[in-house]
């Protein structure tokens, strides 16, 4: 599985067109202007992607911190060894839309 780190700089380049140069372990969601919708779209494909829930919000953390987190995540899943189970069957987040 792809590391959280390596798949939110992706998508954040792929999907919000912010520039590689600019996504580092330090930076914030706010320097690179990611917008409050923007990381609800965010969320929802990395819960996506991950098969794991997150918070509403996560505080201010930097891209390095939110992804040393759902690393943390996907660590302690129990089904870490597995396939996931089909999208219907996992919980909907609170911050995102209802899948």
């Amino acid at each position: 599985m792809e590391p959280a780190y390596d798949l939110m700089a992706r998508l954040l380049t792929e999907h919000f067109g912010i520039p590689e140069e600019e996504i580092t372990p330090d930076a914030t969601f706010e320097q690179l202007e990611v917008d409050s919708l923007a990381r609800v779209e965010l969320i929802t494909m990395l819960e996506d992607r991950l098969h794991v829930t997150l918070p509403e919000e996560h505080g201010n953390a930097t891209v390095g911190e939110a992804a040393a987190y759902l690393d943390g995540l996907v660590a302690s899943r129990p089904d870490r060894g597995r396939a996931a189970a089909p999208a219907g069957d996992q919980p909907v987040a609170m911050a995102g839309p209802a899948r």
